[in-house]
């Protein structure tokens, strides 16, 4: 006997340019679900985190016969959420229903799939696959975690987004996506200044002390972040490890040079100023307060430890799509 299945829609109201939008996202779920209303809930959040109970709540009402798909709609602030509500759960999937500014995650499978993630069919009908996580305290990520410049420039970047958020919301959407992508890079420029570019960090990694001084530090599960940026380009989120770029202390000039490359995949170029390698588990410890940043969502701590999850939480692939693998691991480490 097949199981009964639950659906979770757990909306970002932030994510949707005008209230319009997020209303017919809700009319087509109704009419998905036309008849069989006790099938489906809608969860508007309303403050960050708010999910994460409702989502367990939620699940707390399965009879043993029963799964819950949880749907984040929004952008990947939405999905941390979801997935912080949802790890560790017995016969809990999890989907990404892309409509914020990123949608990292969702790269994952493939550039230009946000229309087929959307349409709610394909996330109905989809096939759950497995996906790592990372682990950093008590929160979990999908994608990205970093210290460091990179932090920094998230932490500048949406703080900007605060700021001007009257203005971006009466703006058209292509254009308030341009300002975003300018916002990042006015981030990434204050974050150039010697006191984050030249900090020392005590590291360990498996077993092995890798402490030194650096600029960033970006420890991926998956390959990408930013919205079109390919830092970790070889990150698979299905092999077990987590892919860690260092970036070593260095100056201005050098960031602006080659920054660029390497946020667009490229690091291989730089050798002498990038290292790539993989592990399960990641100490970080600063004498000075370290800029966390999660799937884009921001902490301060000063000892933090990064694991990887493997085969953590189910996530929905629609139309049988696979991870994609853009770079192999060994490609980059001979600098092919």
């Amino acid at each position: 006997m097949r199981a009964k299945i639950n659906h979770l829609f757990v909306l970002n109201p932030v994510s949707f340019p005008h209230k319009a939008d997020m209303e017919h996202f809700v009319g087509i779920v109704r009419k998905r679900f036309a008849g069989d209303e006790h099938a489906f809930k809608i969860h508007v959040s309303a403050f960050p985190r708010d999910a994460i109970a409702h989502i367990r709540s939620r699940a707390e009402e399965l009879r043993e016969d029963e799964r819950l798909k949880v749907y984040a709609v929004g952008g990947d602030g939405i999905l941390f959420d979801c997935l912080n509500g949802v790890i560790g759960l017995p016969n809990v999937e999890l989907g990404a229903i892309p409509y914020g500014k990123t949608n990292d995650f969702v790269r994952a499978f493939g550039d230009c799939l946000n229309e087929e993630f959307r349409d709610v069919g394909n996330q109905m009908n989809g096939k759950p696959v497995w996906s790592d996580v990372i682990s950093v305290g008590s929160f979990f990520a999908m994608n990205t975690c970093s210290v460091g410049m990179e932090a920094y420039a998230v932490h500048r970047a949406f703080d900007l987004q605060r700021r001007f958020k009257p203005v971006l919301e009466a703006l058209p959407r292509p254009v308030s996506l341009f300002f975003f992508n300018i916002f990042y890079y006015i981030g990434a420029f204050c974050s150039m200044n010697k006191e984050i570019l030249t900090q020392s960090y005590t590291v360990t990694m498996d077993g092995k002390d890798y402490s030194g001084g650096y600029a960033s530090i970006n420890i991926a599960n998956g390959p990408c972040y930013g919205g079109d940026k390919l830092g970790a380009v070889a990150a698979m989120p299905d092999d077990g490890l987590l892919d860690v770029i260092f970036l070593k202390n260095c100056g201005v000039f050098t960031c602006l040079t080659k920054g660029l490359d390497y946020v667009y995949g490229n690091v291989r170029k730089y050798p002498d100023y990038f290292s790539y390698h993989r592990t399960k588990e990641i100490s970080i410890r600063s004498d000075k307060p370290l800029v966390l940043q999660l799937d884009g969502e921001i902490f301060v701590d000063t000892n933090i430890t990064a694991k990887v999850c493997p085969r953590a939480v189910k996530i929905i692939s629609v139309n049988n799509r696979e991870f994609k693998r853009r770079s192999g691991f060994e490609d980059i480490r001979r600098g092919d």
